[in-house]
């Protein structure tokens, strides 16, 4: 770095002109580079049935993954089609008359609107009938510890299983982190929604909504090496 106090007005405005033209030309570079890896995340993600993929390479990675952006069109209806105590704990107003939700509740619609979501296990029963079986402990553990999170998951079982999280060697748990996500999105339905007319209640809801998908990316690196 100069000492900009020692620079002539007429350098210190070329060195300005030339970082600015650099920062420009590396921001179109990282955007050209950003949208490669997102297409070709996009590809994986499609022909995985998948949500996130992790590149990697040895200055740090990459990370693809689908979110889902939720609007309630209906706020009213809606609201009939839950009970009192769930409307008024998840849901919040703003002044501009919009709607907040508790997170895991969001989730929940997000899944009811998607189908993404299953009944046809519990997260135990599905354990059991893993490829690789846990063992008891493991099995503790993996009940206690997965979300539904793709991300956060993959890392879970790659903890509980004692496989390392990086490069090529980690196993993707694609089929794995697939169901693991519908089911606990499934708990969260039952957990949520009345038991009595469940299906006709999902039926209404997506009526109600409306969710956008929308594919991010992450760059990941050891800030101190730079």
């Amino acid at each position: 770095m100069k000492n900009m106090e020692l620079l002539e007005t007429e350098e210190l405005v070329e060195l300005a002109v030339k970082l600015d033209q650099k920062q420009k030309k590396g921001r179109q570079e990282l955007d050209a580079a950003k949208a490669e890896l997102t297409a070709r995340g996009i590809q994986i993600l499609e022909d995985r049935n998948t949500r996130y993929v992790k590149f990697y390479s040895p200055a740090g990675t990459a990370a693809i993954a689908d979110g889902k952006s939720l609007d309630i069109l209906n706020a009213a209806k809606l609201r009939n089609l839950l009970t009192e105590e769930v409307w008024r704990s998840k849901v919040s107003e703003t002044t501009e008359t919009k709607y907040k939700c508790d997170a895991k509740f969001e989730q929940m619609l997000k899944a009811v609107f998607t189908d993404d979501f299953t009944f046809e296990y519990t997260l135990e029963e599905f354990l059991d009938q893993m490829e690789e079986v846990p063992d008891a402990k493991q099995k503790k553990l993996l009940l206690r510890k997965l979300t539904g999170n793709y991300a956060k998951d993959r890392q879970t079982l790659c903890s509980v299983f004692h496989y390392p999280d990086t490069g090529d060697t980690a196993p993707d748990f694609d089929v794995e982190l697939y169901y693991i996500s519908k089911i606990k999105n499934g708990e969260l339905i039952r957990a949520f929604l009345p038991e009595e007319g469940l299906d006709e209640t999902i039926k209404q809801i997506k009526k109600c909504l409306i969710v956008e998908t929308k594919t991010s990316i992450t760059i990941d690196y050891n800030k101190e090496k730079e």
